[in-house]
């Protein structure tokens, strides 16, 4: 009898295949979704990371480029250049100063030294580039303070100030951008407290800064060191002896490659790492599984561009006509050759400073001896006058910062002022006249050109010296500087010799006076006006006026201005400081002492006159914008006056008492000497 088989038994062992092969793909299937999910979460929760600490990278380099300090060497120095509007850079005036960029202080060092070397040697350029020089270790002392002030501000309890005093926080601010960034990280995740750091480097290869490159210079950089007409950070610019290396600052706030950052460049004489990195770490719950990812993004602050609108003007006067003899001038260039009438050996300068105020106006001001403001001790002791002229030229520039074109001061130093002014009516004299007297004015224009103005003048106000600032004096500087004697006879001598008639001798002789307003430039140095240009009618005329003749000052086809429109103005004149013997005392008021500086008749003797009236000076109840930040005011003024002997003279008649025939005689007698004053 057969058995029965079950059915069971009799089944197809290929369906079983099936059913496990099928059961496996979608094992697989499910797993390979929880991991592409997993995957894409985790992809999403990485970009979103991203954001945040690019957020971050970018809120630190922002807070950072509004921190200032203030230096002993510039005053107010930050990342970024600022206008004087900034209620915390007030000084002693009550105005706001402005805040420069540690990038635009060393690129104003280098273009004054490109200026320099244009020159030359014979021109001044040694002197000049000493001048940059040491204004490049300057610059590079307060860039050093800001960095030490930046580094402790990017700790978690770290902090700063900006330009109106209030309190910046880098690390808060950062710490914040990447929370409100995190809040939309994918999936479950939490930021790991504490684990944000910030730190500063530079970047290899460097970047365009916010420093342009010189125009109107001779030469050129290698294409490799720039980039986008800007001086590329990180890179070694050379000059003779010196080197120069911009920081990473540009002109906005932007994110740089992480690959290039570095703690430390390397290879470099000196760098500043502006660059900051954020690095932070995000713990994500991945299906029960906690992760850790960590992210790292790099970026570069920014300086905004200061057009300097109103730099300031150069100022040589001549009240009592410019010198045509054999030591005329006619260029600036007159005025620092290193031969010559401006070079001899009775050319040495006294070097004063004034403080506890503007002098004379300010009550207890003073002047005092200060051969330490001498800044060429080592290239010159003897405090030549050429080289006096050649540091308030250099002052002026360094007013201009980097935008001065190198081929314009370069033709203005050779520019010709053209034919000196005529004889003018001299009231006091009756019928009488005296050489008329003129100024010249250099500007720096917007685009950084050099413009000038011829001005007649009658006279030319005294100005006071600067609190902090110098005044240098030279008497006798140029011995030949008239071709001769001009005498003007019969004129009333004044209360100091009362009753007498005089005259005055016009001497071929003219004394300098030099009054340097920015030598010393920074709240700390630099006295209650910080270093900044006096106000002056003067120059603050439109450097465009209507009717001008054009004059070819710059290589590239640049153009300044010249006019020579009359200019008059109520005012004295006289002098200082004499290397040997005493000053003149003049016969107050027609002829002032030896001294460039306002007399009266003291009922005695002359005494200095203190009347804010008889001088130009700073605007007064100062408070925010500086008027000269916008207009322009007088960096540095260089004064020749010519000397004036007074004599009283006698006329003595006599009748001959064989002809009975009468004559007369006049006798002259010197009695003192000085300056025109009372025109």
């Amino acid at each position: 009898m057969k058995r029965k088989v079950s059915s069971w038994k009799r089944r197809n062992p290929k369906g079983n295949m099936l059913v496990l092969i099928l059961a496996v793909t979608l094992g697989i299937i499910t797993a390979l979704v929880i991991f592409m999910m997993s995957y894409v979460r985790l992809m999403g929760t990485q970009s979103e990371q991203k954001t945040a600490i690019e957020a971050a990278a970018l809120a630190a380099a922002r807070e950072m480029s509004k921190i200032v300090v203030n230096t002993p060497q510039y005053g107010y120095v930050g990342l970024s250049d600022s206008a004087p509007n900034g209620n915390g850079t007030q000084v002693n005036d009550g105005y706001d100063t402005s805040v420069h960029s540690i990038n635009t202080l060393l690129g104003t060092t280098l273009v004054d030294y490109l200026i320099a070397e244009d020159l030359g040697a014979t021109r001044g350029g040694n002197e000049m580039r000493e001048l940059a020089r040491q204004d490049l270790n300057n610059a590079k002392a307060a860039a050093s303070a800001l960095m030490t002030v930046l580094q402790a501000s990017i700790t978690p309890t770290g902090s700063a100030t900006d330009k109106d005093g209030n309190t910046v926080r880098p690390y808060q601010e950062a710490l914040n951008a990447y929370n409100s960034n995190s809040i939309r990280i994918a999936g479950n995740s939490s930021y790991v407290n504490g684990s944000l750091q910030l730190s500063l480097g530079a970047i290899t290869g460097g970047a365009p800064t916010n420093v342009r490159l010189p125009v109107g210079w001779s030469s050129s950089w290698p294409t490799a060191k720039t980039a986008n007409g800007r001086y590329k950070s990180y890179t070694v610019f050379t000059r003779g002896t010196e080197d120069w290396v911009f920081a990473g600052i540009e002109e906005t706030v932007k994110l740089v490659d992480p690959a290039k950052f570095v703690a430390t460049h390397g290879g470099l004489p000196y760098e500043y790492d502006t660059i900051v990195r954020a690095q932070a770490t995000q713990n994500i719950n991945d299906n029960g599984t906690t992760r850790s990812i960590m992210s790292s993004a790099c970026a570069q602050p920014a300086s905004v561009y200061d057009p300097l609108p109103a730099p300031g003007a150069l100022v040589v006067a001549y009240p009592d006509g410019p010198p045509t003899g054999a030591c005329f001038q006619r260029h600036l260039s007159d005025l620092i050759l290193n031969s010559g009438c401006m070079n001899d050996g009775d050319d040495d300068c006294d070097v004063l400073t004034c403080t506890s105020g503007d002098f004379p106006v300010d009550s207890g001001s003073s002047l005092s001896a200060n051969g330490s403001l001498w800044p060429l001790g080592s290239l010159d002791p003897n405090h030549k006058a050429h080289n006096a002229c050649k540091i308030a030229i250099y002052d002026w520039l360094r007013r201009g910062g980097t935008k001065v074109n190198v081929g314009a001061v370069k033709n203005a130093i050779d520019l010709d002022w053209g034919p000196a002014p005529g004889m003018v009516g001299w009231a006091p004299a009756g019928g009488g006249s005296i050489p008329g007297g003129c100024a010249y004015v250099y500007r720096i224009a917007s685009n950084g050109d050099v413009t000038f103005q011829s001005k007649t003048i009658k006279p030319l106000k005294y100005y006071v010296v600067g609190e902090n600032q110098v005044i240098m004096e030279s008497l006798g500087v140029l011995t030949n500087g008239a071709p001769s004697v001009h005498k003007v006879d019969n004129i009333n001598l004044g209360p100091a010799y009362p009753g007498s008639k005089g005259a005055a001798w016009f001497e071929t002789k003219y004394d300098m006076y030099l009054r340097d307003f920015a030598r010393q430039p920074g709240r700390s140095s630099g006295g209650k006006h910080a270093g900044e240009p006096i106000d002056d009618d003067l120059v603050a005329k439109k450097s465009t006026p209507i009717d001008e003749a054009t004059i070819q000052l710059a290589a590239n086809n640049r153009s300044g201005e010249g006019i020579c429109p009359a200019i008059y103005s109520s005012g004295l004149g006289a002098k200082t400081k004499s290397q040997s013997g005493s000053a003149g005392l003049g016969a107050v008021p027609l002829i002032g002492p030896q001294n460039d500086f306002a007399y009266q008749w003291g009922g005695s003797t002359p005494t200095l006159d203190t009347n804010a009236g008889k001088y130009k000076t700073y605007a007064s109840g100062g408070n925010g914008l500086r008027q000269t930040y916008q207009t322009n005011g007088t960096v540095a003024e260089i004064r020749f006056r010519r000397e004036v002997d007074v004599y009283i003279e006698t006329t003595t008649t006599t009748t001959d008492p064989d002809t009975g025939v009468t004559s007369t005689s006049t006798t002259s007698v010197k009695v003192d000497d000085g300056y025109v004053q009372l025109k």
